[in-house]
């Protein structure tokens, strides 16, 4: 998750299951969602005996109070370190924390249900490429208007029940002089269910949505906001008025990449545009896909986001992804070679002639087998350095033919892409 602003909030903080006793603490998160709290003390009264005792590591959920969002909900946690300062000072203990739920302490035991979760992912703006914001200038007039109408929302229906909308928030912003004015438009998927659902429903979809959006923008972005809304959690104005609270969500999820992608509109694989008019089938058949290709995703995934330092580890990465995908669609026991020729097969005219096929799997083989094995006498058969990065880039581009075809993009349409998005010429050279 992209925590683009610093997030560091002073509080109180207890455990459900012990009121009253409250410790002074600091809760942090930093870019990635890696959450950690620092508080004075241990979450028992007898503080010895707690780390003496074996499973004093780890605490289900603690709740508390912070400043700017009042109640909080910390799950799934754990000590990483505990000390006791046993000549009168104060103890101080730092704690792990998987996920944090803002404006809610939810009772011990109580599993946190939702009807709604609004989420955002880098580069949706551009991906959607919807806006309500129209500029017009009149140079001679000296005049200039700025109007604004809000987009209707998108509506679209998933197999498991959900509603998955695209919505549009706008902000006006002016100055009390009137020195300056303009309105900013952000973008937003929203999944909405009929029946309260726990939240790794709906994490289940986002995860999902945010690789679908990795393979259509062409480069790693993340989630960088969540929020959620239970129609039984409201707050009372007086007055018979009652809203629904707001619970800002955060965990560190994946994809995420350290450095913050810079995206381009006319510069992806596909936009919303392309597909809207078949948007909801192919979002659901990218959902039901990892169904049989969850390891397949999870490693050109890995490999599209860095995580992988070493250029030999990324093709590696990518050698076994193409392998897992031949193996979950086809099954079979067949050479590596031969799953990457069945893999080239639907594309040949895209790929080359014979040769230049024959010559590339020889080349990802040949690599393979060396970089697994080092066999010497496969040493100069190897692709290395700048021939290893181009040898990726293609193996990369089998990968998004066979994701675009999964999604029902036909051979023209995928010509198509191929012709107008550069990037993805630049993987045949």
């Amino acid at each position: 998750m992209r925590i683009k602003e610093e997030f560091k909030r002073s509080g109180d903080f207890w455990l459900p299951s012990v009121p009253d006793r409250v410790l002074p603490g600091t809760l942090s998160i930093s870019d990635g969602g890696d959450i950690e709290l620092e508080i004075a003390g241990l979450f028992s009264n007898d503080e010895m005996e707690t780390l003496l005792n074996d499973d004093w590591q780890s605490i289900e959920r603690i709740v508390g109070h912070i400043e700017k969002d009042g109640l909080v909900t910390l799950d799934d946690c754990y000590y990483k370190t505990g000390t006791i300062n046993l000549i009168g000072g104060r103890s101080k203990s730092l704690i792990h924390v998987s996920r944090v739920f803002t404006g809610v302490a939810y009772d011990e035991g109580t599993c946190p249900l939702f009807n709604t979760l609004t989420f955002s992912v880098e580069g949706i703006d551009e991906w959607v490429g919807i806006s309500g914001i129209k500029v017009g200038l009149q140079t001679k007039e000296n005049t200039a208007t700025i109007s604004y109408q809000q987009p209707t929302d998108i509506s679209l229906y998933l197999n498991n029940n959900m509603q998955l909308l695209i919505v549009f928030d706008w902000k006006f912003r002016g100055s009390p002089v009137t020195k300056e004015a303009g309105i900013s438009q952000k973008t937003y998927f929203k999944l909405v269910s009929k029946e309260a659902r726990e939240l790794a429903d709906f994490v289940f979809v986002v995860h999902k949505i945010t690789t679908l959006l990795c393979f259509a923008i062409d480069k790693a972005v993340s989630l960088d906001s969540m929020s959620a809304t239970a129609d039984n959690l409201r707050q009372d104005f007086g007055s018979g008025e009652t809203r629904l609270v707001p619970v800002n969500i955060y965990y560190s999820s994946r994809p995420y990449s350290k450095d913050e992608p810079k995206i381009h509109q006319h510069d992806m694989l596909f936009g919303f545009g392309q597909i809207q008019g078949d948007a909801e089938r192919k979002i659901n058949d990218w959902i039901k896909a990892y169904e049989y290709l969850d390891p397949t995703f999870d490693l050109y995934f890995s490999a599209q986001t860095g995580v992988e330092q070493y250029l030999e580890v990324k093709f590696l990465t990518l050698a076994q992804g193409l392998e897992a995908f031949h193996r979950r669609k086809n099954g079979g026991s067949v050479s590596f070679g031969e799953r990457i020729e069945c893999i080239i097969k639907p594309f040949e005219a895209i790929i080359g002639n014979q040769t230049t096929r024959e010559k590339l799997i020889s080349r990802v083989v040949n690599t393979r087998n060396y970089l697994t094995h080092y066999d010497s006498s496969l040493k100069s058969k190897t692709a290395r350095d700048e021939s290893l990065w181009s040898l990726c880039l293609k193996m990369e581009l089998l990968f998004q033919l066979h994701f675009l075809q999964l999604i029902g993009f036909s051979q023209s349409e995928i010509g198509s892409i191929i012709t107008n998005y550069k990037q993805l010429r630049r993987k045949l050279q």
